[in-house]
């Protein structure tokens, strides 16, 4: 299975620095958008159809939080990982409260990344929940 996925930050190199961790071919990953924010990240998701969305707390026009939850209601099956500079308490309860699928630390290690989609790829093709 192809697992499809997007990348939204305000940051260029920050997109960039999440891309080149991921292992592409080897685990059938697939690179399918990117967005500067998450008003863009909306306009992009029914274009794409991605299983994974990677996306910063802290971006101009829509924050990583309310684009989590505004994307939700239409995309609820979409795993949205949150990868932030933020080492927040309150971010983190944030998050999970609006349904993120993971929470990361910038600068992110690339086991870390591929760990968190390689769980998204074994739910999406097994159905079951998994916490590892």
């Amino acid at each position: 299975m192809n697992l499809r996925v997007v990348i939204v930050d305000n940051s260029y190199n920050a997109r960039r620095d999440i891309d080149s961790k991921i292992k592409w071919v080897e685990n059938d990953f697939q690179l399918v958008g990117e967005a500067n924010n998450g008003e863009e990240a909306l306009s992009l998701l029914p274009y794409v159809s991605p299983h994974v969305v990677f996306t910063e707390i802290r971006m101009p026009k829509m924050d990583g939080i309310t684009f989590i939850e505004t994307a939700k209601k239409r995309w609820p099956n979409i795993k949205y990982v949150i990868v932030s500079n933020y080492d927040n308490f309150d971010y983190l309860r944030q998050a999970m409260k609006v349904g993120a699928y993971d929470y990361i630390l910038k600068p992110a290690k690339p086991e870390e990344i591929n760990q968190v989609l390689l769980r998204a790829k074994l739910e999406i093709e097994t159905g079951v929940r998994r916490f590892f």
